[in-house]
C-alpha cells in the first residue's frame, strides 16, 4: 500500500466513478448504497429522492463512510492495481428544492449530449440533499 498524492486524489475525486455511502440502521447494521457526488469547498455532496431509506438513517445517525475507488485490469503478475480514497464523517440532510445541486451532480455523470434531458429527469419528484464533512480522509493504492 501506498498513499496517493494531491493530483491523484483530485482525479478520483473529479472522475465519474460511483461512491459507496455507508449508513448504520437503528440496530446496528451497515447499509451501502450506490451515490453520486461532487467534491466541492471541502465537503461531499450527494442527493437522492426524498423517500430513500438512508436519508432516515443518516437523520437517525449522521456518522457516514464513503468510498472513491477504481481498479484497473489485471496484469501479467496477477496485480489488479486500485486506487480509493476512504472517507468517515459526519452527514446532514436538507432539501434541494430547486434541484441546483442535483443538477451539479448529475452533470458530472451524464453527457448531455447524448442525453439532452436526463439531467432534469425527476426533478419534481422531490429531492434531498446529503452533504458529508470529513472527519477523516484516507487515501491509497494497492502498489
Amino acid at each position: 500500500m501506498r498513499t496517493l498524492d494531491d493530483a491523484e486524489i483530485s482525479q478520483l475525486l473529479s472522475a465519474d466513478l460511483v461512491a459507496r455511502l455507508a449508513t448504520i440502521d437503528e440496530a446496528g447494521y451497515p447499509h451501502i448504497t450506490p451515490v453520486w457526488f461532487l467534491w466541492a469547498d471541502n465537503t461531499f455532496y450527494v442527493t437522492s429522492y426524498v423517500d430513500r431509506p438512508h436519508l432516515s438513517r443518516i437523520r437517525s445517525n449522521p456518522r457516514v463512510g464513503l468510498v472513491i475507488d477504481t481498479e484497473h485490469k489485471q496484469r501479467g503478475d496477477g496485480e489488479r492495481p486500485n486506487r480509493q480514497v476512504r472517507i468517515i464523517g459526519d452527514a446532514a440532510v436538507s432539501a434541494d428544492s430547486t434541484g441546483t445541486w442535483t443538477r451539479r451532480i448529475r452533470r458530472k455523470y451524464i453527457d448531455e449530449t447524448l442525453s439532452p434531458d436526463a439531467v432534469e429527469r425527476g426533478l419534481h419528484q422531490g429531492r434531498a440533499l446529503i452533504t458529508i464533512s470529513p472527519r477523516q480522509i484516507r487515501a491509497v493504492a494497492s502498489v
